[in-house]
């Protein structure tokens, strides 16, 4: 009796999930984008964070071997790099909240003038960071949507059926708001970044 490769066997359901989770993030950064709130949201760049750290993993599990797809391994290092950029984006925008908001973070003083202007500046920060964040997902939209081609051109009839069948129903999770789930402190250790 052979082993069974459960990466490759799994393989459909990990493309989904990494294209559906991947499409929302750019979705909600898109809409941000055209959003002309002064004020950043940290707790939306938490969510869409999320989005990008599953779609990170599942990009990973949906490698078949190393070396055989460089499309693959160039889109999961892509997914690394736009993951570590938005993470930048939130811990900006945290420290901003904590700079202006918390009054028990005191030991850069009481001079709330200069928390002020140094709030300031880590949104103009975190604007910059998100508008170049941004310029790199539109132009990775086109050959992203080649990705998904060819590795739906890679697919059997029953892998495909099992591709869309995990699509619907992340995405029917992601309508009702119920598609965050905890990622185990072992699984964030699959690349240097978390």
């Amino acid at each position: 009796m052979s082993s069974i490769n459960h990466f490759i066997q799994n393989r459909p359901v990990h493309l989904a999930r990494r294209d559906v989770y991947y499409e929302k993030a750019v979705r909600e950064l898109d809409a941000l984008s055209k959003n002309n709130k002064k004020l950043l949201d940290a707790k939306i760049y938490d969510e869409i964070v999320f989005l990008f750290k599953v779609s990170r993993l599942h990009s990973r599990f949906s490698v078949r071997t190393p070396g055989e797809n460089e499309n693959d391994e160039q889109f999961q290092r892509y997914i690394d790099l736009m993951a570590g950029n938005l993470k930048a984006v939130l811990a900006t925008l945290e420290l901003r909240d904590l700079v202006v908001n918390n009054s028990s973070f005191e030991f850069l003083g009481k001079n709330y003038a200069a928390a002020e202007l140094y709030a300031n500046e880590y949104q103009r920060r975190a604007k910059d960071i998100l508008n170049s964040v941004m310029a790199t997902l539109n132009l990775a939209d086109e050959t992203f949507q080649h990705l998904k081609q060819l590795n739906n051109q890679s697919l059997n009839e029953e892998e495909k059926a099992r591709y869309e069948k995990t699509y619907k129903h992340v995405e029917k999770l992601m309508k009702n708001k119920k598609h965050r789930y905890a990622l185990a402190p072992s699984l964030g250790r699959l690349g240097e970044n978390n």
